[in-house]
């Protein structure tokens, strides 16, 4: 009887010892997910560079229409909004900017362009691969036509001129179409490297000619081509 007694409770151990723990097991360390980049939100920036005179003027004691030529210190700032769905960005952005005043020995003489502003209000699509935005923009622009303050230079028949400017045409509006590189340093900060084109239209001033003592009319084609860098902060 001991003998059957020891044999069943060495095979009750036996199966107990199969059964199932009931202990819960250890706890499964939590790994935070990755998250997505995304271009989507607001932002603001700072921006600088140089504007490339594209004007064409045309004094009359001159002769021919001549370039400006001119280059010019710019800087501003933007504030923008993008939205990105798949690999596709879609923005708008408005800027204001300073142009400072150039100088250029062109042709008939010396052109002295003064200092202005200029701004845009602008649609952005692009493409974007991560971090990096490769984007195309183009919309409304607005600013003070940079007519030259004054001119020299020598006329048909040999005849000297000097000109200085009566008047002002004010601001204008025009267009503006371009494209740029963005790239994401983190999450809330990117830089950009951007080109502009910017045309204020064909406009037109009046200037005195120390010279003769006449008034003389000014017609020019007034635009800019701007290369710029900027940093923006991403909300």
């Amino acid at each position: 009887l001991m003998g059957v007694s020891l044999a069943a409770l060495s095979a009750g151990s036996a199966m107990a010892a199969d059964l199932p723990s009931r202990k819960a097991p250890p706890p499964v360390a939590y790994i935070e997910p990755v998250p997505v980049f995304t271009w989507t939100g607001f932002y603001v920036g700072l921006n600088a560079g140089a504007a490339i005179s594209n004007s064409r003027y045309g004094f009359a004691p001159f002769g021919a229409d001549q370039k400006s030529g001119g280059v010019a210190f710019t800087g501003g700032g933007q504030v923008g909004y993008n939205w990105q769905t798949g690999p596709l960005v879609l923005g708008v952005e408005t800027d204001i900017q300073y142009r400072g005043a150039s100088g250029n020995n062109n042709g008939f003489g010396t052109i002295g362009t003064s200092a202005g502003y200029f701004g845009t209000a602008r649609g952005r699509i692009g493409y974007a691969m991560d971090r990096l935005l490769i984007y195309g923009t183009g919309g409304l622009a607005y600013g003070s036509v940079n007519f030259p303050g004054s001119a020299t230079g020598v006329g048909l028949g040999g005849a000297p001129h000097f000109l200085t400017r009566f008047n002002n045409p004010g601001t204008k509006l025009g267009w503006t179409a371009g494209a740029g590189v963005e790239y994401a340093l983190t999450r809330n900060w990117s830089v950009k490297a951007e080109y502009l084109y910017v045309d204020l239209g064909r406009n037109a001033a009046t200037y005195s000619d120390f010279a003769t003592g006449l008034p003389v009319t000014l017609q020019a084609r007034n635009s800019d081509h701007i290369v710029r860098a900027g940093v923006n902060y991403r909300f």
